[in-house]
């Protein structure tokens, strides 16, 4: 007994040294594919450049986390370490899980849709992230890698805008304004601006040698150049003030380098020479003809009036003042849009989600509360920034506060998406890292010791089933969903039935698809319905998808959108007085709404004729 005894517990020893190799590398290896998610475009899925950008990240963010959890039971030096940064993030998800919970729909709230793929699933899944990366990223070498991959994914990034620009990979959007794998200008333009501080972060505080160096300035100049292309206002201003930013931080504060000073103020001189220079010449006929010149040169009073910003701001005030302490819930600001309707706004976008505006969407979304625990995130994070004990430099210091100062400005205009939002996170993981590097944990929550056994017999199995669970059931049916939706609205050789028989599939995964799914069949039913296809097919698309928007509209029935779609569907079947019942309906719900008045008035006018 004496004799195995020692070789019994080698070999158990040696089991978890094993066990916590492949917990790190599975944690490390999922952390640093992350950045790559921006290359994710599915052909064969709706809303391609979101949902599965969206999905993956699920994905992997479930995944790590799950194999951090048994990492941290192992190894108390992975435990988050407290920081304010941290308090903000969980007081933030706090205050919005509350606000969706009493919000106008809650499933929409929690769930988004394959249009968005945000929702308190995404806000649960980006603290996750946050978690895994500010408490298993440990050493500033770490980090350095990290950011080298994701600046050289954004390199990738800006290589497919140079095909793009050059005519060999077309651009989602159309138009001239480069969006690369995002399909959209606008969340390229984010993207790279993040991109742009972290090269110069890195040129000022990583670079020793001079290849590197120039690698980095030229990485920066090059995603500036690609910046211009997306021809994004709010982006490009943000970029240039955040630089103005920092100058100013290093002109005033920084006593010592006095090179660092010299290129400051240079900057600063050739910012007002660029200003100057485009005022100068802003009616020629060479700013006219540029896409991105001859935005700037249009920036006026006259052309922000006529913007849809103009008329939704307001009513998102209105609906700021109706719900002030919680707001309306995540994904809701369609039910204020409906209710404060602008006239002035018929012939733009019918159906506004959201402000535009990050202050107006956080106070839509969470009221007073959810807006002042977003803001916190920030002021943490600035606090953690400048505070005596920072372990950054002045020149670093104004990196990251240009950086967030260029998205805050950004964000003014537009709104968030997933890959910004997963930088944003990015960056505060980095700083909660950085200022508690080093400091032990104190309490039985860093010193409790779990014993071998309670890890693999109890622990390791616990944790691996839930992961499994959450996986399959945040993801599985929804993507399964997403995907059968496709081949439903597409023209299958075995004829319609076979299109009924998939819609009828994508139901039965009992996703949050099935929102999508709702508009996409009263869209089929209607052009089959003027088809020549015959009688009981029709009849057969009528009767199911008379089934599934009445069960739509029994779960939001003040939804004016789903409102509207039933008046145009029961319209297209013939069935005048059903369209009639919800229009009227919806016109309640969205008095002001003249595209409703039109649609009720023929109605009503065909019903007589």
């Amino acid at each position: 007994m004496n004799y195995w005894l020692p070789k019994f517990q080698f070999v158990i020893l040696h089991s978890m040294k094993i066990t916590k190799n492949i917990l790190n590398y599975g944690i490390i290896t999922g952390l640093f594919i992350i950045p790559f998610i921006a290359f994710i475009v599915p052909g064969a899925m709706f809303f391609p450049f979101i949902a599965g950008k969206g999905f993956t990240f699920r994905i992997i963010v479930e995944i790590i986390f799950g194999l951090y959890l048994i990492l941290a039971t192992i190894e108390s030096q992975y435990r988050p370490k407290m920081s304010w940064i941290i308090k903000a993030v969980v007081g933030f998800t706090l205050a919005i899980l509350v606000a969706d919970l009493f919000g106008a729909n809650v499933y929409k709230s929690f769930w988004s849709n394959y249009e968005r793929m945000e929702g308190f699933v995404l806000i649960a899944h980006l603290v996750m992230y946050y978690i895994v990366a500010s408490s298993f990223i440990k050493t500033t070498s770490k980090w350095t890698q990290y950011f080298n991959v994701t600046i050289g994914a954004s390199v990738i990034i800006c290589l497919y805008s140079v095909l793009q620009l050059a005519g060999k990979i077309a651009i989602n959007q159309g138009g001239v304004r480069v969006d690369a794998t995002f399909g959209n200008a606008s969340y390229l333009a984010i993207y790279l601006v993040f991109h742009i501080f972290l090269a110069l972060y890195m040129l000022l505080s990583k670079a020793e040698k001079k290849w590197q160096k120039w690698a980095y300035g030229l990485i920066a100049l090059f995603e500036i150049f690609i910046l211009y292309f997306t021809a994004t206002r709010g982006a490009i201003l943000g970029l240039i003030g955040g630089l103005l930013l920092s100058a100013i931080i290093i002109i005033i504060k920084e006593k010592e380098n006095l090179f660092l000073r010299k290129m400051a103020y240079s900057l600063l001189v050739g910012v007002a020479i660029v200003i100057l220079g485009f005022i100068s010449i802003k009616n020629t006929d060479f700013v006219k003809k540029s896409q991105t010149l001859s935005r700037f040169a249009s920036l006026s009073t006259a052309e922000i009036a006529s913007q849809g910003r103009s008329y939704v701001w307001p009513m998102a005030i209105q609906g700021v003042i109706d719900r002030p302490i919680f707001g309306w819930g995540q994904e809701n600001f369609n039910f204020v849009f409906n209710k404060y309707y602008n006239p002035a706004m018929f012939g733009q976008e019918e159906w506004f989600d959201r402000t535009h505006n990050v202050v107006l969407d956080w106070l839509i979304a969470g009221g007073l509360v959810g807006l002042l625990a977003y803001l916190s995130m920030y002021v943490a994070l600035f606090y953690y920034i400048w505070r005596k004990q920072s372990v950054l430099s002045l020149s670093e210091k104004a990196i990251f506060t240009g950086m967030i100062s260029a998205y805050i400005f950004h964000n003014v205009f537009v709104f968030d998406n997933l890959i910004s939002y997963i930088l944003f996170f990015t960056i505060l993981a980095y700083i909660h890292s950085i200022s508690t590097m080093g400091k032990e944990g104190t309490g039985k929550f860093y010193t409790k010791v779990f014993s071998k056994e309670s890890v693999n017999y109890a622990v390791l199995p616990i944790v691996t089933v839930l992961a499994l669970v959450v996986l399959y059931l945040v993801n599985v049916p929804a993507i399964k969903a997403n995907q059968t939706l496709i081949k439903a609205v597409t023209p299958q050789t075995t004829g319609l039935d076979k299109n009924l028989e998939l819609f009828k599939k994508v139901y039965a995964y009992n996703s949050f698809g099935s929102t999508e799914a709702t508009e996409q069949l009263l869209s089929v039913t209607g052009q089959i319905v003027a088809s020549q296809a015959p009688p009981e097919i029709k009849q057969q698309f009528v009767d199911f998808a008379k089934t599934k928007i009445e069960e739509k509209l029994s779960q939001t029935p003040t939804d004016a959108r789903y409102l509207v779609f039933a008046g145009t569907f029961y319209n297209s079947i013939g069935q005048p007085d059903n369209a009639i019942k919800y229009l009227e309906k919806a016109l309640i719900e969205s008095p002001k709404k003249l595209s409703i008045h039109f649609e009720l008035g023929q109605e009503r006018l065909c019903k007589n004729a």
